[in-house]
Order: structure tokens, then C-alpha cells, then sequence
């Protein structure tokens, strides 16, 4: 416990000791928040605004690692079956209610309950049961040792929710907005703002034992233009901006007025088949397209060399779980061909390709990957619609083929588990392949990290021989602020959580 204390203030240290308190942070963001239910969304805008509103029962810092949360200590038993967590005292909500150990427990029932339609249900589907023997206390007792389960408690939409504001909304918290975290809901006008205001009762310090957050709020502003959202914070109507373009992260860091902050996240991107339709049931046609895309082009071209790199693997960027060795690393139009004219469309075909029209990074690819297709024969229909249009279709599985991927990962069974395992809400092509199912669910019983590491290695072989998906690249996230705005850090896992040790000079 010491030890996570430690990698706490230390996470703290990073700020500057200049901090002043006060002053409203205007923030330009890309879209619109897909729901307000943390619980119930998987949007990345929801989750950017939500983080810190409510807290998680344990934290990532800055350099990924977990920390502290709403929890202030934890212990495991010797069979891994039973976890105990130790809630911080003072807490409240709000609206003035205590944290209570069982608005814990109830938290994690509703995002296990599948009438709560999580799209992450399966993250605590080994939690046999939670109880609160007391108020400060909340005992987790497993069917089976989960290693990821510390990853699962710190997702940023995993957070913890009053039992009674629920209960009293109907079980719907879109129009209910209340949590423990250090900025408190005031309001939201769709396409126009999401206000937030400090909460003066808020937990968490910095090392000199000031409270936190600094800023007194944020407003957030929706620019789904990105060269109206990099005017905006030229011409002062915004002091910060996230997703910034890659074609303008070179120039906003020759403004001596400005500061880009960011660099590579733990993310992928992939083109998705739907596995269940024609002809993208059949691992060959898969794997032409896997041979035809020219990575390094998307990479180079659609994203100007600066807003991401080639993904050498499946969806793990790097680190001791990642697989590099792709058989598509080289681009190999003849196989392509080959295997195109085994499938019987030799001749090519029409594919449909459905994107959306607000993340640059996820609609300026869908170009270069309809002039690669061209090449073997295939015809690239692209379709993009708004994300707000977009997500729900694309969660499912609207799509012959798709271009998204995922953020925030912090353990290989985020990535794998998540995306690959047929009973999971985010295996978004409908992939299925029983010894995956099988060595995944190994993974997830297994403390050993070089074990871990084998299993998971045999898990992405047999996703790279099957394709259902093609794995393009990792993309990089920046922002933008005038120099007023500091003390905010680069997240690996695109968390916005440095909004809590932001101040304005």
C-alpha cells in the first residue's frame, strides 16, 4: 500500500508548484457526449466529460500505472478469491450523501446486470458477489482469480454511482448526473455546451496539501469542425482544444502562443468485418484485404506522419504482450489477388464501407484504403454519417465493414478479450473461434505474467490466420492550449483525469 501511495503523490509531483486556484476552463471538444450514463455508454466524448464527474474505485495515473481511488487500500486473499477494499472516509456525493460502501456494491451490480445493457457486462462477470459489511468497507468475492480486475475497477466509465439518485431516476442517470468526482454537473445544451463546476468537497490533494481541482470549471464547447475548433483557440474563444489534427499538429507548435501537448495512446484502429456476412465469412477475403492495405501509406498520407503509427500486430500497441510479427507487415498485392480468386472474386466486388464523418482520424483512412482496394479489384462504397449516428449502428454490428477501434487500455484482456471473445458487447464482428474463446479465458486466470504473455501470444496467431479484422495503426492523441493553461499531461490511455490538476496562470 505504501508503494501505491507513493506512485500517487509522485503522479502528483509532475505538477508545477506555481498552481493558482480559480479561473473557468473553455474547452473546445470534438462532438456531442453519446449519453450521459456512464454506465451505458462506450462513446470516447461521453467518457471525456463523465471522468470527472464521477471516480473509479482505483485510479491510472499519467504513466498508466494504478493508483488509489476512491479506495485507499486493498488487500487480496492467498487464492485470489477474495478482495477487500478499504473506502477513503469524507467522501460525499453532489448532493450532499456520504459515499457509502454500498453504493459500491450497487455500482458494480448495475454494470454486471444485463438489464443494464453495459457494454461492459463481461468486466466483473466473475464477481461472484459484493458486499459492504460496513460502511467503509466492500469485500469482492470471485468465482475464479481475475488478474485484470484492478484494470476493470479503473476504467473511466466504471465509476461509482449513487444507489439512491438511481434508484430514484428510474435506474437512468442520462438526465441525473451526480458523483463524487472534482467537478460537479450544471448543465448540458446539446451541440452547443456541457458545463461543469468545482466541487468544493472533493477528496483528493496535490503533495502540498491543497485541495483539488485548481479550476473553479469547465465549459465545454463542441466544434465538430476541426479547423473551426484550431481557430477557436487562436482567436481566444477557447483556452484548449482536444484531437488535434494531424495535419495541424506541426503548425500549432510554431505558435509561440500555444502548446501542443500528447504523442502515441493506447489505442488501435481496424477495419471490422462483420464475420456473419457475405463474403466477409470467408477468412480468404479477409486476408486479401489484410494483403492490400498499404499501412504505411494510411500513416504517411491520411494522418501526415504524425497522428499515429503502423500497427505491426493485432490491437496491442507495444509492451511485453505485443505481437509484432504480421504476415501483412508487407503489402503483397499478388497474395491478395491469389486468395481473392480462391474466394471465387477473382473479378472483384462492391464493399461497403461505413464510417463516421466526425473523427478526422477515423474517416481520412477510408480514402487511401479505397485506393489500395482498387488495385486487386474491389470497389470501395463509403458511407459516413455523424458519430451520434454512427456509434449505435456501429455497436450492432450495422456494418458490412467499419473503420474504429478503441481507447483507454490498460491489460492485454482489454484489448483481447474485449474485442475477440464471442460473449463480449465490443466483439463488434461478430468473430468466433472456440480455441481463442479458450486460451482467452485462460488469460484471464493466470497471475503469471510470462504465462500470461504466452497465452496471449497464441491468441493473436490465430486472430492474424483468421482476420476478422485489419489492424491498421495506433493512433496518436494531441491538445492544443494558450499558455495560460498548465499543469495538463498526455494520458497513454487518452484520459482527460489531468483536468483535476489543471490551473490557469
Amino acid at each position: 500500500m505504501k508503494k501505491l501511495m507513493v506512485l500517487l503523490v509522485l503522479a502528483l509531483a509532475t505538477v508545477s508548484l506555481a498552481q493558482k486556484s480559480g479561473g473557468i476552463l473553455r474547452a473546445g471538444m470534438q462532438t456531442d457526449p453519446v449519453g450521459l450514463d456512464p454506465h451505458t455508454t462506450n462513446a470516447t466524448a461521453s467518457r471525456n466529460v463523465l471522468e470527472n464527474i464521477y471516480d473509479t474505485v482505483v485510479m491510472l495515473d499519467s504513466r498508466g500505472r494504478i493508483v488509489p481511488g476512491l479506495a485507499q487500500s486493498w488487500t487480496v486473499s492467498p487464492n485470489g478469491l477474495t478482495w477487500t477494499f478499504r473506502l477513503r472516509p469524507g467522501v460525499t456525493f453532489h448532493n450532499g450523501d456520504p459515499l457509502k460502501a454500498s453504493d459500491v456494491a450497487f455500482s458494480i451490480n448495475r454494470i454486471k446486470d444485463p438489464a443494464t445493457r453495459s457494454p461492459r457486462v463481461n468486466d466483473f462477470a466473475v464477481v461472484r458477489s459484493i458486499t459492504a459489511p460496513n460502511d467503509s468497507t466492500v469485500v469482492m468475492t470471485l468465482s475464479q482469480p481475475f488478474t485484470p480486475l484492478l484494470a476493470k475497477l479503473a476504467f473511466s466509465t466504471n465509476v461509482v454511482v449513487s444507489e439512491r439518485v438511481t434508484r430514484e431516476n428510474g435506474n437512468d442517470l442520462n438526465k441525473a448526473v451526480i458523483g463524487t468526482g472534482p467537478f460537479r454537473f450544471v448543465e448540458y445544451i446539446p451541440q452547443t455546451r456541457l458545463v461543469v463546476r468545482r466541487w468544493d468537497k472533493y477528496w483528493q490533494k496535490d503533495n502540498q496539501g491543497t485541495q483539488l481541482p485548481y479550476l473553479d470549471g469547465i465549459t465545454y464547447t463542441f466544434y465538430p469542425d476541426p479547423a473551426a475548433r484550431s481557430t477557436a483557440l487562436r482567436a481566444g474563444a477557447v483556452d484548449w482544444i482536444e484531437y488535434v489534427t494531424a495535419a495541424d499538429v506541426t503548425t500549432l507548435r510554431r505558435d509561440r502562443n500555444l502548446t501542443v501537448v500528447g504523442g502515441p495512446s493506447a489505442n488501435f484502429r481496424a477495419l471490422y468485418f462483420n464475420t456473419t456476412r457475405e463474403p466477409y465469412n470467408n477468412p480468404k477475403v479477409r486476408q486479401a484485404i489484410a494483403f492490400a492495405i498499404d499501412r504505411r501509406a494510411i500513416v504517411d498520407l491520411a494522418l501526415f506522419g504524425t497522428g499515429g503509427i503502423v500497427a505491426r500486430g493485432t490491437t496491442i500497441p507495444s509492451g511485453a504482450f505485443a505481437f509484432t510479427n504480421s504476415p501483412y507487415n508487407t503489402r503483397n498485392l499478388a497474395e491478395a489477388r491469389r486468395l481473392l480468386a480462391e474466394a471465387g472474386l477473382g473479378s472483384g466486388f462492391t464493399m461497403n464501407l461505413y464510417v463516421t464523418s466526425t473523427y478526422d482520424f477515423l474517416r481520412t483512412p477510408a480514402d487511401v484504403i479505397r485506393d489500395n482496394l482498387a488495385e486487386v479489384g474491389i470497389r470501395v462504397n463509403i458511407q459516413a454519417e455523424d458519430w451520434s449516428v454512427y456509434l449505435p449502428k456501429a455497436l450492432r454490428s450495422e456494418f458490412d465493414v467499419t473503420l474504429l477501434g478503441t481507447s483507454g487500455q490498460v491489460d492485454p484482456d482489454d484489448y483481447l478479450f474485449n474485442t475477440f471473445h464471442p460473449s463480449s458487447a465490443l466483439n463488434l464482428s461478430k468473430y468466433r473461434n472456440d480455441r481463442v474463446t479458450q486460451l482467452l479465458e485462460q488469460g484471464r486466470r493466470v497471475a503469471s505474467q510470462a504465462e500470461r504473455q504466452r497465452i496471449y501470444t497464441q491468441v493473436q496467431e490465430l486472430v492474424l490466420q483468421d482476420s476478422p479484422m485489419v489492424f491498421l495503426f495506433h493512433s496518436a492523441q494531441y491538445s492544443a492550449m494558450n499558455r495560460r493553461v498548465q499543469g495538463f499531461l498526455h494520458f497513454p490511455n487518452t484520459s482527460y483525469l489531468a483536468f483535476r490538476y489543471t490551473w490557469l496562470q
